[in-house]
């Protein structure tokens, strides 16, 4: 009997195989493309460092002193980084040849703008050329301690304060010495733009920038905003500043430096007011500082050049700072003075305890205000006035400055050198050089020649006149043609 025979199970598993198989040789095939892929890819190239903008900038080859006339000898261009590159620094060598030095610089410095100027100009000038007529210039010594932080730039006007000891006074006492004082150089530099920034080397050179660290965007435009419109740091050593003093107030000046010590204070650029203070002791410094019952808050003197017959016009604004009415006198506002009188001539002596206003163009005593005027009836706590008057001019002066002041009668000026205006007064045929230096030239015209210079104040006699040019006749009676902007005539 034959055997009975089962079912198969080999159908299914061929299959399986089947798939199997198929599965591996897609997975090989993939690999084996994949590697071909990697193969053939060129390959990964290596980061590259970011590209730095750079300038060509002009730099000096060698220190150069002041005044020094730039060639291409002197001078050559470098490459910098931008982030290396200083605001106005110069990048044509055409622009800056022939440009003279205003201030020292190093070797491999970077020539700025503010440091040139035109071979012709009036900004290359000797020490001489920069004292204005009268005055002498006289050098102090001063460090920031002394000086508000040693921030005082050429072109400056300080106030001149001396402190001495029991020693030498009989008591420690300070005082305002001299104010209104115009700087004309600090060390050897007479221009303010190049003043040495913080970490300046000895002696005079203008300092390399310090290195910053680098920023980016916004920040660094921040910060280079910032650098530009902050105010100049000053170096600690001690330095020279030259002033323009009187005769009078240089030895007084001397004098006070070799006995005590000196402070300057700067004054506000439009600020020509004169304070009457008291000298201040040790015993004042517990006592309140008083604080002025009146103040002179506009003036105005009119006009600033003036003939015979003319009227010179006053106007002032007085307002009361106290508690209490300020009393007043004659003469009432709107009064006429003639050129020479005062008030005395006039009957209005002082009575003691008024207020008035007065005008003067002397010193800065109450005995130089010689034309005074009341404030037109007692003014009350807060209010304010305006005082008109007036000097009719009965003779030629040469330029004088005329300014207002406050004064408690009979001598207690509480207010002094307020709205200084300079007035002249010149007879038809006269002129005064107004500018530093006036070309005299061979005819009525920019393109004639240059006979010779007539520096500010020199008088000039008018003899002749074609459109916007004057014929004058010199002191030493030499003959020229000057453009009427240099110069002040009557009525102008």
């Amino acid at each position: 009997m034959n055997a009975i025979q089962r079912p198969t199970r080999r159908g299914p598993r061929i299959l399986l195989a089947v798939l199997l198989g198929a599965a591996a040789a897609a997975g090989v095939y993939l690999y084996v493309g994949q590697m071909q892929a990697a193969a053939e890819r060129p390959p990964a190239q290596p980061p590259q460092p970011p590209v730095v903008a750079r300038s060509r900038v002009v730099t000096a080859k060698q220190t150069l002193p002041a005044q020094t006339a730039l060639t291409a000898d002197n001078i050559e261009l470098r490459d910098a980084s931008q982030d290396a590159l200083q605001p106005n620094a110069q990048t044509n060598l055409n622009d800056v040849v022939g440009k003279v030095l205003l201030v020292p610089v190093a070797t491999g410095q970077q020539i700025l703008a503010p440091f040139l100027a035109n071979a012709d100009q009036p900004d290359v000038k000797k020490l001489a050329d920069l004292v204005p007529p009268g005055k002498r210039a006289m050098s102090v010594t001063f460090t920031e301690l002394n000086s508000a932080g040693g921030l005082v730039q050429p072109g400056d006007s300080v106030d001149v304060i001396g402190v001495f000891n029991k020693n030498v006074l009989g008591k420690d006492q300070s005082m305002l010495l001299l104010q209104d004082v115009p700087v004309l150089a600090v060390a050897q530099i007479t221009t303010a733009d190049p003043t040495p920034r913080q970490g300046a080397p000895a002696g005079n050179q203008p300092a390399m920038p310090l290195p910053q660290p680098q920023r980016s965007g916004s920040a660094n435009a921040a910060l280079q905003a910032a650098s530009v419109t902050s105010l100049p740091a000053a170096p600690a050593q001690t330095r020279t500043l030259t002033l323009a003093v009187d005769p009078e107030a240089a030895e007084r000046l001397a004098l006070a430096e070799d006995n005590g010590h000196l402070r300057y204070i700067v004054r506000p650029g439009a600020d020509r007011n004169q304070s009457t203070v008291l000298p201040a002791d040790l015993s004042t410094l517990v006592s309140p500082i008083q604080v002025a019952a009146g103040q002179i808050i506009a003036t105005q003197i009119t006009p600033s050049n003036t003939k015979v017959g003319d009227t010179i016009d006053v106007s002032i604004t007085v307002k009361n700072t106290s508690d209490k009415p300020l009393q007043t006198m004659g003469p009432e506002p709107g009064f006429t003075y003639v050129q020479g009188q005062t008030y005395f001539t006039q009957q209005y002596a002082s009575d003691p305890g008024k207020w008035r206003v007065g005008i003067g163009s002397a010193g800065l005593d109450s005995t130089d205000l010689q034309y005074r005027w009341g404030l037109g009836g007692d003014l009350a706590p807060g209010a304010t006035t305006t005082v008109t008057g007036h000097i009719k001019v009965t003779q030629d002066f040469k330029a004088t400055n005329f300014w207002t002041a406050l004064v408690n009668e009979p001598s207690n000026v509480v207010q002094s050198g307020v709205g200084m205006t300079l007035v002249t007064s010149l007879p038809q045929n006269l002129a005064i050089v107004a500018v530093d230096a006036a070309n005299l030239r061979s005819s009525p015209s920019i393109a004639a020649s240059v006979l010779q210079k007539a520096t500010y104040g020199t008088e000039l006699q008018i003899i002749g006149q074609s459109a916007d040019w004057f014929k004058v006749k010199l002191p030493d009676q030499s003959e020229g043609w000057v453009a009427a902007g240099w110069i002040v005539t009557a009525g102008r």
